[in-house]
């Protein structure tokens, strides 16, 4: 998925691997992590299949910098990864621990759940980030500025999918305090 994210972002236009990093950071972050070295080394794989090229510019007082784009056969790439099927991942750590937490007690799954929602509340502190990568990044999608719709579509589904998981935990929380009586 890393290497779909890159060729999605130089889809946009040519970057370097810094410009790819921040473009990461302020927006595929919410929902997929990548750290530094993994979109580098993504990047080489991407160059090896010919999915991407790389063009070295060279600067004044500071090192060369290497400017990737994407080719026909990335844009190929990009295009039958977003027609594949998928309906999320079905192989969610949250549920099979949920099915497994009769093996704690009430008072620590209780304070699980309490984490998982303050980790929900974070997330949802970070979307205001995302709205505002949204507005920052429009001027490079100014060819097709339709393309940032489907952005604001994927913060609100992470705005919902937050305010979801919350609401479950609350459920799961006063059932737990139930028994507790």
């Amino acid at each position: 998925m890393l290497k779909h994210g890159i060729l999605g972002l130089l889809n946009y236009g040519e970057m370097t691997g810094y410009e790819i990093m921040t473009a990461f950071r302020d927006s595929l972050q919410f929902f997929w992590t990548a750290n530094t070295s993994q979109i580098y080394r993504e990047l080489q794989t991407l160059k090896k299949n010919g999915f991407v090229t790389d063009r070295k510019v060279e600067q004044q007082g500071k090192p060369d910098k290497n400017i990737f784009t994407i080719t026909d056969e990335g844009r190929e790439e990009l295009k039958t990864w977003l027609r594949k099927e998928d309906y999320g991942n079905r192989n969610m750590g949250l549920l099979m621990k949920t099915f497994f937490a009769g093996e704690l007690s009430p008072e620590e799954n209780i304070e699980r759940f309490r984490h998982i929602q303050a980790g929900c509340d974070e997330f949802l502190k970070g979307l205001s980030k995302a709205d505002s990568a949204v507005d920052r990044y429009r001027p490079v999608l100014s060819k097709t500025p339709e393309k940032s719709m489907y952005w604001n579509m994927t913060i609100s589904f992470g705005r919902k999918y937050m305010k979801m998981l919350k609401k479950w935990c609350s459920e799961c929380i006063s059932e737990l305090e139930e028994i507790q009586k």
